[in-house]
């Protein structure tokens, strides 16, 4: 009896699964072994695999071919101050660089002498272009990244696939105007919450 019935849900099983699964899934694949002896209980295994299954489950590398080329328009520049945001780049950047993306890097900083402006970061190069000290928070430069539109030359030297510019700032107004002109799409992230942040430090906003 316990024989007869293996058979019966072995032959549903065959059916359905050749009926719903393509020929590559691993159910069409599927064996299903019974055994009448006393010993041994009847095993169905609907979900057997071939052998070369295990090695397309495995987790892809984290390398890409070919790697993404990304602008990154950054203020304030997270290079020369310990922050949360700060960390948050530099961690962004180490893992870019470990998947193999190509990162240009433009910011602005006019608190730190020229000659201590650091050139690289993660193996990427950094363009700095002329920014102003913001009256409001004189810890921060920003830029429009007028009138030199160093922004500009990168692109038309890259090309890159994407520009990640940040916010909220000024700099985002050339990083949309240069992905509008060159047709180069756009990521926007949002970094401080500018109502809350006034109130906190300001003391005028409402």
């Amino acid at each position: 009896m316990k024989l007869y019935s293996a058979a019966v849900i072995a032959s549903l099983a065959a059916s359905t699964s050749s009926a719903f699964a393509p020929a590559s899934s691993p159910l069409s694949r599927a064996t299903i072994k019974t055994s009448s002896s006393p010993t041994t209980s009847n095993t169905i295994n609907l979900f057997a695999t071939s052998p070369t299954a295990s090695s397309e489950m495995t987790v892809p590398p984290l390398k890409r071919n070919p790697p993404r080329k990304i602008a990154l328009l950054i203020e304030p520049t997270p290079f020369t101050h310990v922050s949360g945001y700060a960390n948050r780049f530099k961690e962004m950047l180490r893992y870019l660089s470990k998947a193999g993306d190509d990162v240009t890097i433009l910011t602005t900083d006019s608190k730190t002498p020229t000659d201590e402006l650091p050139q690289e970061s993660f193996g990427y190069d950094i363009e700095h272009t002329q920014g102003f000290v913001f009256p409001l928070y004189n810890h921060i430069t920003l830029t429009f990244d007028l009138p030199e539109m160093k922004g500009a030359k990168m692109m038309e030297k890259k090309r890159p696939d994407l520009i990640h510019v940040t916010s909220p700032g000024f700099m985002l107004f050339a990083g949309l105007f240069y992905a509008r002109v060159m047709r180069i799409p756009l990521l926007l992230s949002y970094h401080t919450h500018l109502p809350l942040y006034g109130r906190q430090y300001l003391g005028f906003v409402p």
